[in-house]
């Protein structure tokens, strides 16, 4: 069979608004690139990606690419915040193309798989969970026209039904799935946010899959079970991104990247003793609670210029609230032993959680610029479907929505509408204290004349008077 695999057209501009979609970032869809690779290693069918995004192409533009590759099969990865485009286009290769198959999976197709189907009819299969073993499976059914009630993991149409077979388990050793099938993506076409990278080209790698932390605000879709590939693995994918794609720089993607300490232990210790550390440089996620000095030391030795923590509030009633499980102290020391040791501090922020007054917020936001770290991101809480966080805002009436695309955090800079507000607050407020934020902290001197002092490129100088020209025009709180 000939199977297609499609990254939905969710621009830069519909993703962070008209004025910071121009920073926004461009980044390789990997999880396509995984389930491409299973199916060319474990299958006879043929199979290509189109990346809809990085092509900006319109539903138009996409049917006229569909039909040149004439393929038996489409398969299409729904987040929450693309489902409103993702259904579009479906809809639209359905009444051009009707007899091609179209399954589709990710995040929001794991958390709602039969409704996806039942209130969308043009969907023949969902894939439920991981697919990499899944998809094969599928396709082999499908091709083979069997009945695919023994595939594991899927939800499927029989006559009017919808039905779901058994759950697929989680893969144990993730260096069973081969490495993502970048050949098949225009890699010259990506480019990370200007905060991820100082050199270009700069790529991502996944090393881990699942987390074994509770925040409330995180659906979790791989699991609670922590699972790593092996060191030789990881370099194996390093090395390639090297000397095939000439890569400078290398994004660690993971959410918790220092988790198994004893792995970037040594990971740390090969890039040092192979030399990579001199052809590469990288930045990673973690939790402040994740690192030490020591760790944080060997990390620089080994090529990290920047790590980015995920703090989301200065109220330590709110992170307990959350289960962040992490304290006020402990972000303070991180920040402190990560400058010391030569690193940039990236922080994620949060505003809006349940509970929060409108002091609390202040608060964080005071907080933010007492921690003088390199970088922030601050998003509106949204309560996104299979977090603990949506299900509380259902059940006490503070869920205003389920109109998918406004699912979006950068609210401030959009007109999206906000889906979640807390008890007592309203959506222009924190629309308002949004735009606050970001405009005090990178408009101060201090951050500017940093800035100027390691400008990377003109192309960077450029997304960053962009950046400027949206905060200065934007509204501010009193």
């Amino acid at each position: 069979m000939k199977i297609l695999l499609i990254n939905i057209n969710l621009s830069t501009k519909e993703r962070y608004g008209k004025q910071l979609g121009k920073v926004g970032p461009t980044t390789e869809p990997l999880g396509l690139a995984y389930l491409a690779a299973s199916i060319k290693k474990y299958s006879t069918h043929s199979v290509e990606i189109i990346d809809a995004e990085v092509s900006q192409y319109n539903n138009e533009d996409l049917i006229n690419q569909i039909n040149k590759l004439r393929p038996e099969a489409i398969g299409i990865s729904i987040l929450t915040p693309n489902y409103t485009k993702a259904i579009e286009t479906i809809n639209a290769i359905k009444e051009s193309i009707e007899n091609v198959k179209i399954i589709v999976g990710g995040p929001h197709v794991t958390i709602f798989p039969k409704e996806t189907l039942e209130k969308n009819e043009k969907i023949d299969y969902g894939v439920i969970g991981e697919g990499e073993i899944t998809i094969v499976e599928l396709l082999n059914a499908i091709e083979s026209k069997k009945n695919v009630n023994k595939v594991e993991g899927i939800v499927y149409r029989i006559k009017k039904s919808i039905k779901l077979t058994s759950p697929r388990q989680y893969i144990r050793n993730i260096d069973d799935i081969p490495k993502p099938a970048r050949e098949l993506l225009d890699m010259n076409k990506y480019k990370p946010a200007p905060t991820y990278y100082k050199r270009l080209p700069s790529y991502i790698i996944l090393t881990t899959r699942g987390c074994p932390y509770r925040c409330s605000y995180c659906s979790k879709v791989f699991g609670s079970v922590y699972r790593f590939h092996s060191v030789e693995r990881i370099l194996e994918e390093i090395n390639e991104l090297i000397t095939r794609y000439n890569t400078k720089e290398i994004i660690f993607r993971d959410d918790t990247f220092t988790v198994n300490k004893k792995i970037v232990t040594n990971l740390c210790n090969e890039l040092i003793n192979k030399g990579i550390n001199k052809k590469i440089k990288w930045t990673c996620m973690t939790r402040v609670n994740l690192v030490d000095e020591e760790i944080l030391q060997l990390m620089k030795r080994a090529g990290c210029w920047s790590i980015h923590y995920g703090i989301e509030s200065g109220s330590q009633r709110l992170l307990d609230l959350i289960q962040k499980d992490i304290t006020i102290e402990q972000i303070k020391n991180t920040v402190k032993w990560t400058k010391s040791a030569g690193i940039e501090v990236k922080a994620f922020f949060m505003i809006g959680l349940p509970t929060e007054t409108k002091e609390e917020t202040l608060q964080t936001l005071k907080f933010m610029k007492e921690l003088d770290v390199d970088w922030v991101q601050v998003t509106i809480t949204v309560p996104y479907p299979g977090t603990k966080l949506f299900e509380i805002a259902k059940s006490d009436g503070t869920l205003k929505s389920t109109n998918w695309e406004d699912y979006q955090t950068w609210a401030g800079w959009s007109n999206k509408e906000l889906v979640y507000t807390p008890k007592g607050r309203n959506a222009e407020e924190l629309k308002e204290l949004q735009r606050k934020a970001m405009r005090e902290f990178y408009l101060r001197p201090k951050f500017i004349i940093n800035q100027l002092k390691n400008l990377k490129s003109l192309d960077n100088l450029k997304m960053y008077l962009h950046g400027a020209y949206a905060l200065i025009n934007s509204k501010t709180i009193k």
